[in-house]
């Protein structure tokens, strides 16, 4: 997963979150006797918002993982060449 996909996630959910924002607001206004409606909207905003905190959550740990796999790959390729080099000393001691 590249970062301009979850780049485009992130937006696309605060986006969401901002037109269900919107419409109710409006359907607040203008319709305020549609409870109904007014409820489910509410409830999918609430459920918007929790899905972005663990969207954010989950991204900040991809970041993180990304960060220490790199690390380790850094010291798997620095303790190869080391045995390498102790291959090679021992190959000479050899001779």
């Amino acid at each position: 997963m590249d970062d301009l996909t979850l780049f485009r996630a992130g937006v696309l959910i605060n986006h969401t979150y901002t037109k269900v924002t919107l419409s109710l607001d409006e359907i607040k206004e203008k319709h305020p006797e549609r409870i109904d409606i007014i409820n489910s909207m509410t409830e999918t905003k609430d459920e918007l918002q929790e899905v972005s905190i663990v969207f954010r959550t989950l991204e900040k740990e991809y970041r993180a993982a990304i960060q220490s796999s790199f690390r380790l790959e850094l010291i798997n390729m620095d303790l190869k060449r080391k045995i390498k080099d102790l291959e090679l000393e021992i190959k000479a001691r050899d001779l």
